[in-house]
């Protein structure tokens, strides 16, 4: 038989899933109410941040085009962000595949090699890429900061990776080699499907690491180029005025817009291999 609560035990139960409420309610918040402060003070008319504004103007958005920077550091950095997903992408999930065979004892110092870049702060490996670079002769600028958003974004996709793989059968691979499936087809058919939400997790992270560096990317740049990040830090450091606002919500509108296109015509949970 089961046992009756008592009052008390119900008002304890009650005030426990209230306070988990409101404490849901308050990360909501924590969330949602910058990023929408973001995006009202992107539409202001006043040329400097006012709560709430005197009026409402799309100037600062026509500013983003009439600024000679932002769009051309956006493309920049876009560029880097997809040569560094496609390159941490493909070579992390291979590492993470070669790490799974390996034996526990090895695979430990190896996946700490791995990691490492994750435990160095990125101001001195920002520091440390220039000088190295510079000492290999390497001073393109555009393919410095790849090489260094390669390094700090790969540890990621080896981690997702590898968590991927975790939970993934290794009989399987026995039984597609019995039934004569050669070590490339059993990769492509098998292996790499079921590990496919590490995959997109990992060039999730590389993407909007890479896109969003600064730390590392402002030790690399040249006269000649730079990133969307490094055009807004340069940006402000001589303008006080919402056109900063408005960036970011052109680049919020992007992931929205982004999301919802795969949604509508993929969907979440088959994107991300939930279901």
């Amino acid at each position: 038989m089961r046992r009756r609560r008592t009052p008390a035990a119900r008002a304890l139960t009650h005030s426990c899933c209230a306070l988990v409420w409101l404490l849901r309610a308050a990360a909501l918040l924590v969330l949602v109410v910058p990023i929408a402060l973001v995006v009202g003070l992107s539409f202001a008319r006043d040329a400097y941040v006012a709560i709430p504004p005197s009026g409402y103007s799309l100037r600062w958005y026509a500013n983003i085009v009439a600024e000679r920077d932002f769009l051309p550091a956006f493309a920049v950095s876009l560029e880097v962000a997809l040569i560094v997903t496609a390159v941490s992408v493909s070579a992390g999930t291979l590492a993470a595949c070669g790490l799974y065979r390996w034996d526990p004892p090895r695979r430990r110092w190896v996946e700490l090699a791995l990691a490492s870049p994750v435990m160095v702060p990125l101001v001195v490996t920002g520091a440390a890429l220039l000088v190295f670079l510079n000492r290999l002769g390497v001073t393109g600028a555009f393919w410095n900061i790849v090489i260094g958003h390669v390094l700090i974004t790969f540890p990621y996709v080896v981690r997702t990776v590898s968590a991927a793989l975790s939970r993934y059968d290794a009989a399987l691979d026995e039984a597609a080699s019995g039934l004569g499936g050669r070590p490339w087809d059993v990769f492509w058919r098998i292996t790499l499907p079921i590990v496919r939400p590490g995959i997109l997790a990992g060039a999730l992270f590389a993407f909007v690491m890479s896109f969003d560096d600064f730390t590392v990317t402002i030790f690399l740049i040249g006269a000649d180029m730079k990133t969307l990040p490094v055009a807004i830090y340069q940006y402000m450091e001589w303008n006080l005025d919402p056109t900063v606002s408005a960036v970011s919500a052109a680049l919020i509108g992007i992931a929205v817009a982004a999301t919802l296109v795969i949604e509508r015509f993929v969907g979440l949970d088959r994107f991300l291999g939930i279901r």
